[in-house]
């Protein structure tokens, strides 16, 4: 089988038609979901784009690979995805934006990327047209001048679709990431996808902005700590049309979708197609009365869109996956499903089961983190630790009616459920600490993928496994 994968930047998880938003237009992810299976609490482990990126090519989460911020390296080598099927015989293709680091890079047989298109721009006399003077009054939202064509979401997808139709995509099997840079900000799709919505459209919600604003604990950094309803009182629809356009933005995407999966059939290949949509992480886009992310931890940033299509898997068609999943359980998954063995660094969970209703295949706890903030979420509570204050903190109640602007962590009725959860958030953090290497002092052995893998490397073939360490001498 041949692996798709869709990702764009900052997509809300509830913003797509068949998810049941009242507004977006996505007929083409529509049609691909009812063919597949969605995944309805699939979540990022880092609301940063390059984190969260590297931990779906990895599957390991931020504090073992280390890269918290974007454009960092790797301080360790790790497996990774596209590694493991190019080492299997798959062609690995990148097209569009990266935001991994650059030993993630190498592991692509091709990756065209966004700094291409700005190259492209430039060779076509079009790089002014990117931006406007009035972006920092506006959210960094304006309407594109740009010829429709000339988008960066139509060039990604012509990348995607001319490998597609080349030689190279019929003589092995391939795994392509095809990465959109919207709907990140700056908030620009042309004409036609901005008349898509109408700005009377877009509630303000006035009584959840200041309840919101009450409750959260941190700052938003820089110039987004401005991207809400408040700072333009004065006239809240230049918010409305920025959420407008954040939406035309998704059905770009959307059509842009439909376009390389047309080419997909077209060409042969989509009977022996994975396809995967999905997300690096999200966005308030309108919820609570702000727009853009930087405040770790809520709902709105780290559930991401997934969905998953495996033709051969023909009853699955538009079947809802109610669990919790977290992006770096996509690795595992594809290494399964495509018979491959699962390298011992990987600490996500395969969600196979969960597509054969295996009882048990669901989390019970998914985990997200920035360096100084940590979140665990179960199905019915989200705790929020700040290391720089960690007197203070966030307890939600989440369940059938999350609210995240009523904060328990002070409430002495539920002292006992914010234990609990440190002490799920402590064992995590003890899991996740990868050794640089394994010693004769470190305590009984436990058998571990890591450990097996380690004996098969050069210079390893005699390491014996002890009953228990030997005593330590002084």
């Amino acid at each position: 089988m041949n692996v798709l994968v869709f990702i764009d930047d900052q997509h809300r998880a509830d913003l797509l038609g068949f998810g049941g938003h009242p507004l977006v237009k996505t007929p083409h992810l529509d049609a691909l979901a009812s063919r597949g299976v969605y995944f309805n609490r699939m979540y990022t482990c880092s609301a940063v784009c390059g984190p969260s990126r590297n931990s779906f090519m990895t599957g390991v989460y931020p504090r073992t690979h280390e890269a918290h911020h974007n454009n960092v390296e790797f301080r360790r080598e790790l497996r990774s995805l596209p590694g493991e099927l190019r080492q299997a015989g798959y062609t690995t293709t990148l097209f569009g934006k990266s935001h991994i680091t650059s030993h993630l890079q190498r592991q692509f047989d091709q990756h065209i990327e966004d700094h291409d298109y700005g190259d492209h721009l430039d060779e076509c006399g079009l790089a002014e047209h990117q931006s406007t003077p009035l972006e920092h009054k506006n959210f960094y939202s304006f309407e594109s001048q740009l010829p429709d064509n000339e988008h960066q979401e139509v060039w990604c997808a012509n990348r995607t679709i001319d490998f597609l139709r080349s030689q190279q995509a019929k003589s092995n099997p391939f795994f392509t990431w095809c990465s959109f840079e919207r709907p990140h900000s700056p908030h620009c799709p042309p004409k036609r996808f901005v008349d898509l919505y109408n700005p009377d459209d877009i509630e303000v919600d006035w009584e959840g902005y200041r309840r919101f604003e009450a409750s959260r604990l941190m700052n938003r950094a820089m110039i987004e700590d401005f991207w809400k309803i408040g700072s333009v009182r004065h006239d809240p629809s230049i918010f409305q049309k920025a959420i407008c356009r954040y939406l035309g933005l998704i059905s770009m995407i959307d059509e842009q979708v439909g376009r390389v999966l047309e080419v997909l059939a077209q060409e042969g290949l989509a009977d022996e197609t994975i396809v995967v949509f999905t997300a690096d992480h999200g966005d308030f886009a309108g919820r609570w009365g702000n727009l853009g992310k930087n405040v770790p931890g809520y709902e709105d940033l780290l559930r991401i869109p997934f969905v998953y299509y495996d033709p051969n898997r023909l009853g699955d068609g538009g079947r809802c996956v109610e669990g919790l999943y977290q992006n770096v359980d996509l690795f595992p998954s594809l290494m399964q499903r495509l018979g491959l063995e699962t390298p011992p660094t990987v600490q996500g969970e395969s969600f196979i089961g969960a597509l054969d209703g295996y009882p048990g295949s669901t989390r019970h706890y998914i985990y997200a983190e920035t360096p100084s903030v940590k979140i665990v979420r179960s199905m019915d509570w989200k705790l929020i630790f700040y290391a720089a204050h960690p007197d203070r903190g966030q307890l939600f109640r989440m369940g059938a009616d999350p609210d995240e602007t009523t904060n328990l962590w002070d409430e002495l009725a539920y002292a006992h459920i914010k234990m609990r959860i440190f002490q799920e958030l402590a064992a995590w953090m003890v899991r996740c600490e990868q050794p640089t290497g394994i010693s004769d002092l470190s305590g009984e052995y436990v058998r571990s993928r890591w450990h097996d893998w380690l004996r098969t490397q050069p210079n390893n073939a005699e390491l014996q496994i002890p009953s228990r360490s030997p005593a330590v001498h002084p």
